[in-house]
């Protein structure tokens, strides 16, 4: 069956777009809206949804490298949908039991709650992201210890062998998002007092109040970001760029061999979630045996959102023929 792969920044300020000008407003609400068309046009019967969250549904008490959702609810910050998603319980089960036969170790859970790292991009581009016939693969990007960047894409591309070899009857979206350059104001473990590493470990009950708190604390960073002030690190168009790039090329050994802390350096604290791309890219290119057209790529940098704003949107040979 032909395949698509997408993938986009998630950054949390993407539902107040009054923090931008007009002219970038409108600009990324185009390329969203021709994203969105095309998800709409290729009707995936099953999405493989790769993100990661911000300390809201996982906390530092136990934080799996990866795990695969057999069941999923979503918190609703920034604005977000706060339902269960249509988790395809029965993939995402024999999906988790290729993986650990394929060498890939991956936690699972019958209650995991994501923010808006997996939900933003599915309320982006449909018209109800809790009805989406979903299989939610979340990946470890913003705690202490991540795992190196060539396990997301051994991860990745044994999903897509998964997929490609015993669902063939399923017409399959990857989509990854995340990153690119992003530096959210969000803490450092090792370098947070001991008060902020307790709540880091513990995590958070999130109330109405909590997360109104939350939304407006980055806002106000977006804004301070916006005007080239704060300490958040600076966006790197050259990076994101260079990125953009290497996906475009299908070069994911490039991107793969850099290390965290090189990732950190270049990108920023959310630079690491570009572990989602290459998750996402390695699945489609396992499932399309590397035959694949891009139809979409986009970028900006966007400081007021804390994001160097990129998209890419790619399909299999099969489904460019078919169109």
């Amino acid at each position: 069956m032909p395949a698509q792969v997408l993938c986009m920044s998630h950054g949390g300020l993407m539902n107040f777009p009054d923090l931008l000008s007009a002219e970038e407003d409108a600009e990324v609400a185009a390329e969203i809206a021709k994203a969105r068309r095309a998800v709409a046009d290729f009707a995936p019967d099953l999405v493989i949804k790769f993100g990661n969250d911000h300390n809201s549904g996982f906390s530092l008490k136990l934080m799996p490298a990866f795990l695969v959702a057999l069941r999923a609810r979503t918190l609703g910050d920034f604005g977000t949908t706060a339902k269960p998603l249509a988790v395809r319980e029965d993939v995402a089960r024999a999906l988790v039991s290729h993986l650990h036969g394929a060498g890939v170790d991956v936690a699972t859970s019958y209650d995991a709650l994501f923010d808006h790292g997996i939900v933003m991009a599915l309320d982006k581009l449909f018209d109800n992201a809790a009805s989406v016939p979903v299989v939610p693969v979340f990946t470890n990007c913003g705690g202490d210890l991540r795992p190196p960047l060539r396990r997301s894409k051994a991860l990745g591309r044994a999903i897509g062998v998964y997929l490609r070899d015993e669902r063939p009857d399923l017409k399959v979206l990857f989509l990854g998002s995340g990153g690119l350059s992003h530096d959210p104001p969000l803490p450092t473990f090792v370098s947070a007092p001991p008060e902020v590493q307790r709540r880091m470990i513990e995590g958070t009950t999130w109330t109405e109040e909590a997360l109104a708190v939350r939304t407006a604390n980055v806002i106000a960073a977006g804004r301070e970001h916006g005007r080239g002030e704060g300490p958040l690190q600076s966006l790197n168009p050259a990076w994101d760029t260079w990125l953009l790039d290497r996906f475009t090329a299908g070069d994911l050994a490039a991107i793969v061999r850099q290390s965290d802390a090189e990732v950190i350096a270049m990108g920023g604290r959310g630079g690491s979630e570009i572990r989602n791309w290459i998750a996402a890219f390695a699945a489609f290119g396992e499932y399309g045996r590397g035959l694949s057209h891009i139809e979409q790529r986009y970028y900006r940098a966007l400081p007021s959102w804390i994001t160097g704003f990129g998209l890419i949107r790619a399909t299999t040979e099969a489904e460019t023929g078919r169109g």
